[in-house]
């Protein structure tokens, strides 16, 4: 358990459904379809409340495909799994190595707004990780040689790439 954590108060349906599935499930996954300004997302909130794991956020993958790998990482760190920084991972993309960023603070306003909600009486933000996919040539974003039509499905949100003006 977080300390001096509250679970908060439902005010809608959605909220009690976050709510539910959080406390039967461990997570609650939620699909943000894609915008002028942003690509499609997928994104968890419980996995800290309820394994002291990062919340997982991953971007540009159809929602059912993301959905799928959350729940499938859920299910990882519900067995003992810990995905950390910078960590790869070939356990939830098949066929592909994944790789794992924090998410600036300054980001979650943007992109993790429920997990706000949800996390509001931490007295510090929730930690959060970014599940990188590569293109399909096995190369990561930072990596060259990466396919450059794969920028406007993934975004990153980690503090280098902030800094770096990406």
């Amino acid at each position: 358990m977080i300390s001096n954590f509250q679970l908060p108060k439902a005010e809608d349906e959605s909220d009690r459904k976050l709510l539910a599935d959080v406390q039967n499930e461990g997570l609650h996954v939620l699909r943000i379809l894609e915008g002028e300004k942003c690509p499609q997302f997928c994104y968890s909130v419980g996995l800290y409340y309820t394994f002291g794991h990062p919340e997982i956020l991953v971007m540009g993958l159809p929602p059912d495909v993301g959905h799928r790998v959350l729940n499938l990482a859920a299910t990882r760190i519900a067995g003992g799994k810990i995905f950390g920084d910078y960590e790869k991972t070939d356990e939830l993309i098949e066929g592909f190595e994944c790789s794992f960023l924090p998410i600036s603070v300054s980001q979650y306003k943007d992109y993790l707004g429920y997990a706000i909600w949800f996390y509001r009486s931490l007295k510090q933000p929730f930690p959060a990780l970014q599940l990188v996919w590569p293109d399909k040539s096995g190369v990561f974003p930072w990596e060259e040689g990466y396919d450059e039509r794969f920028f406007s499905l993934q975004r990153l949100l980690n503090v280098e790439n902030e800094e770096a003006g990406m």
